[in-house]
C-alpha cells in the first residue's frame, strides 16, 4: 500500500531557509494533490532592555510579534501556487509544532536545520532535534550550507535516489514503507542499505546453527572478517536475500531496488554512501533511546540529520 501525504506543514521561522523550505513543500504539494500548511511559532519569550522605557510591557511586544508573522506568513501563503494555509502559533517552537501537527493530522513536516555537533549541541540542542524526538508523523529535515536564495537550487524532484536503512526493526520497517512509496511515487532506485558494526563476538556459532531473529542481525566478530570466511559469506548472503525479498514484485514495475550492505559505525557508513551515490534523499526510522544515551550519544537518525547533505526523512511509528 502505498502511503501518500494529503497534509503538509511547511515550518520556518523567516531565516534564509524559508525559501529553500517552501520551494520543496511546495513541490512535494504538487506531487502528491496535499493541501499545505505554513507554519510559523513565535518563541514566547522577549528579552527587553533595562533602559526600556516606562509602560514598555512584554505583552505589546509579544502582540507586535504575532501580528507582523501573520502579514509574513500570510504574504508566503499567498505567492504559493498550491492550496496553502497561514498559520502562527505563540510557544515553544518544537512543542507548538508537534501539537499543531497532532492537532490538524498532518501526515509530513517540513524544517531545516543548520546541521551542528559537538559541545553546541551537547549544551543546546536545536528545534529539529526536539520534532524528531516528538512529532508523531514523518519529519523531512533539509540542509543549505549557505541558507541564501541561491539554496532553492538545491530542491531537486522528482527523486531520483532514495536511500532506506535497514536494520530489520520495526521502525526500519516504517521507514522503508516511507522510502518505497516515495520510489514508486518518482519511480526513482530505491538503495536498500544495511549496515554491519562491528565488534568482539564469542563464542562462534556453527554456520548450520545460526539463529536470526525478526528485529535483530548478528555483528561480525572481529576474527571472521576476512573475505574468504564462509561463516560471514553465509551472514552476508541470508542479509540479502532478506532486504531483497523486502520488496514487492508489483513494486519493482515502478521503482529499481538495489540491495547494499556496508559494514562499520551506521550513521557514517549512510553518509559516505549517500554522497558517493548522489542520494537524493535519506529515509531513516526513529528508535527508542533512553534520556541518558539520546544526551550523551544521540541516535544514527540524529547524526545523519545533522551531517547528511541531502533532505533527510525521519520516520516514527505512531503510539
Amino acid at each position: 500500500m502505498r502511503i501518500c501525504p494529503k497534509q503538509i506543514m511547511c515550518a520556518v521561522d523567516f531565516s534564509g531557509f524559508a525559501p529553500l523550505i517552501l520551494s520543496y513543500g511546495k513541490a512535494m504539494a504538487r506531487e502528491f494533490g496535499a493541501d499545505l500548511t505554513i507554519c510559523h511559532v513565535v518563541q514566547d519569550t522577549v528579552m527587553l532592555s533595562s533602559h526600556a522605557q516606562a509602560g514598555f510591557s512584554t505583552e505589546e511586544v509579544t502582540a507586535q510579534r504575532i501580528g507582523d508573522s501573520k502579514e509574513a506568513i500570510r504574504y508566503l501563503a499567498e505567492e504559493t501556487d498550491v492550496n496553502a494555509e497561514s498559520l502562527v502559533s505563540l510557544g515553544h517552537p518544537a512543542d507548538e509544532i508537534t501539537r499543531l501537527a497532532k492537532e490538524k493530522e498532518i501526515d509530513l513536516v517540513i524544517t531545516a536545520t543548520h546541521g551542528g555537533s559537538g559541545i553546541k549541541r551537547f549544551l543546546v540542542g536545536s528545534v529539529t532535534d526536539r520534532l524528531v524526538k516528538t512529532l508523531e508523523c514523518p519529519l523531512l529535515v533539509l540542509h543549505s550550507p549557505n541558507a541564501d536564495q541561491a539554496a532553492i537550487t538545491k530542491v531537486k524532484l522528482p527523486l531520483e535516489r532514495i536511500l532506506v536503512g535497514c536494520d530489520f526493526s520495526d521502525g526500519s520497517g516504517l521507514a522503508f514503507d516511507h522510502a518505497l512509496s516515495l520510489a514508486q511515487e518518482f519511480e526513482a532506485e530505491l538503495h536498500l542499505v544495511h549496515v554491519i558494526k562491528p565488534r568482539p563476538q564469542t563464542p562462534l556459532t556453527p554456520p548450520g546453527k545460526v539463529e536470526f531473529r525478526e528485529d535483530h542481525f548478528p555483528c561480525f566478530p572481529k576474527d571472521i572478517e576476512t573475505e574468504d570466511s564462509e561463516y560471514r559469506r553465509y551472514l552476508l548472503d541470508h542479509i540479502e536475500d532478506r532486504l531483497s525479498n523486502m520488496i514487492p514484485e508489483e513494486s519493482r514495475h515502478w521503482c529499481t531496488p538495489v540491495v547494499r550492505i556496508r559494514q562499520g559505525e551506521p550513521y557514517m557508513e549512510l553518509l559516505d554512501y549517500a554522497k558517493d551515490h548522489g542520494i537524493d534523499m535519506i529515509v531513516l526510522g526513529i528508535h527508542g533511546h533512553s534520556l541518558l544515551e539520546q544526551f550523551l550519544v544521540g541516535s544514527t537518525t540524529d547524526r545523519v540529520i545533522s551531517r547528511a547533505d541531502c533532505p533527510v526523512m525521519a520516520v516514527r511509528q505512531r503510539p
